[in-house]
């Protein structure tokens, strides 16, 4: 089973979804996408994961926004730890290549930190270790 199928059978343990939903809805991509990816034994790509990450944090939030009820807030804890199982296999890919030497994997640490220091001055930083 790959990462992306096993990501699918983990969300629709929340949520009631096809697989065209999943594709379209989550991943952001065709409607065959997933299915397509799944017949041949391909993993999403890196753009659809960060679509999914996406989803999925938009999900925790809105439930935790509207939600005192334990149920509902334990359901915000599993989109949550999807979503960081997600973010840890997008990280996992960029470090398995292994085309950056640590100056450059440092650099690029300092540039997230200073783009998401541009975007919301007043949010902690983001620390990637590689």
């Amino acid at each position: 089973m790959t990462f992306t199928e096993s990501i699918y059978h983990q969300l629709t343990d929340l949520i009631h979804i096809s697989t065209d939903q999943f594709s379209t809805e989550w991943l952001g991509q065709s409607r065959s996408y997933y299915s397509s990816n799944k017949a041949r034994g391909i993993e999403a790509s890196n753009t659809a994961l960060v679509k999914l990450m996406n989803k999925l944090t938009e999900h925790k939030a809105a439930l935790e926004r509207n939600a005192k009820h334990p149920f509902l807030l334990e359901n915000a804890k599993r989109y949550e730890a999807l979503a960081k199982l997600v973010g840890q296999e997008i990280a996992n890919r960029s470090i398995k290549s292994n085309i950056a030497n640590r100056a450059v994997k440092d650099m690029l640490v300092k540039i997230v930190a200073e783009i998401n220091e541009q975007r919301n001055p007043t949010a902690l930083p983001v620390i990637i270790g590689f």
